[in-house]
């Protein structure tokens, strides 16, 4: 597509901005992996009003999508920000723009190498080296555990978004926080590109707080207290105490699965 000279972008709900354009790039979308059109413009104006308003709307646009006009108002597009600049001289007021292509990324199922999953709220993002994505789903219990059981089997997975790009990326597997949803449960799950840095913490990235690491030890050396003090009055053998905790060491996931239990996923 061959941008106008000048293209009437809606960055809010007053009159649309009047952008010069001097220059048309392409980019590889990190997303799908096909080429967005950008648009290098500018706009110029010595309006007090009109720059006080740029001034305000810039700064927090985002990545939000905006549709395109030409001057005989025919829609020409719809365009995230993707920098802009400003300068002034003599009292003009100079905004720098590129305008990058806005993509939809309309997800119709996950598939994780032979598994097939359908998030109710699906969300990816691009990250120098790579894509992280952030996914909610409705399922059972059982079918958490089993994705736990996977994580812990497989280092990643071939995976494809469908709807946004048919081919497979190897990606990490995270599972979540869960809660429980009428006879069911709400569960997130997190995918990372393999070849991205895994991060300090682990599973628990941006999840588990100083605080909550503090009660997981508080309840782990009340549990040995606990433990010593039913062995000492004779309450539970030594052996006993021992099975207990090969017992625990043999199933771990059970109770990490249960560190992840929230009220809400979706107030989490």
């Amino acid at each position: 597509m061959t941008a106008p000279a000048t293209l009437l972008l809606h960055v809010d709900e007053g009159r649309p901005l009047s952008v010069q354009i001097h220059k048309e790039t392409a980019m590889r979308s990190p997303h799908t992996g096909r080429d967005l059109q950008e648009l290098h413009g500018w706009v110029v104006t010595a309006d007090a009003q009109l720059h006080q308003r740029l001034a305000t709307i810039l700064p927090g646009i985002g990545e939000r999508p905006m549709r395109s006009e030409d001057d005989a108002g025919d829609f020409t597009g719809r365009w995230c920000v993707s920098w802009n600049s400003y300068g002034e001289a003599a009292g003009v007021h100079t905004y720098t723009l590129i305008l990058r292509e806005a993509e939809e990324l309309s997800l119709r199922a996950l598939l994780l190498d032979e598994l097939e999953l359908h998030p109710y709220e699906y969300r990816e993002e691009a990250v120098p080296g790579g894509l992280k994505v952030r996914a909610k789903l409705v399922g059972t219990e059982d079918d958490v555990l089993r994705l736990r059981r996977l994580v812990n089997e497989r280092e990643a997975f071939a995976v494809v978004r469908l709807g946004i790009e048919d081919e497979p990326r190897r990606m990490r597997l995270s599972v979540e926080e869960w809660s429980e949803f009428e006879d069911r449960v709400k569960y997130r799950i997190s995918l990372a590109d393999a070849g991205l840095e895994p991060a300090p913490d682990g599973e628990f990235d941006g999840v588990e707080t100083e605080s909550s690491r503090a009660a997981l030890m508080f309840y782990a050396n009340l549990l040995e207290r606990l433990a010593e003090t039913l062995v000492r009055k004779n309450l539970l053998s030594r052996e006993e105490l021992r099975a207990l905790r090969e017992a625990a060491r043999v199933e771990p996931g059970v109770n990490r699965h249960e560190l992840w239990r929230v009220t809400d996923v979706d107030q989490a």
